[in-house]
């Protein structure tokens, strides 16, 4: 069993009853930063989008680059 408790907003306490969780541990504490970072940059995106209403999506640009 897993329970994390957070004291501040660089400290999180993590306690397992079993010595081998370690590698799922390892993989929850990259998950939740990796979530943590897609969603600030997609907030970032959709309040900074700037539209073009005469813009059409050609795939075949992004070849290449």
């Amino acid at each position: 069993m897993l329970e994390t408790m957070t004291l501040d907003s660089k400290t999180l306490i993590i306690k397992s009853d079993n010595e081998d969780d370690l590698p799922g541990i390892i993989d929850f504490i990259n998950q939740k930063d990796k979530n943590k970072n897609i969603n600030s940059f997609l907030n970032f995106a959709s309040e900074n989008r700037l539209e073009t209403p005469d813009y059409k999506f050609n795939r075949e640009d992004c070849y290449g680059r």
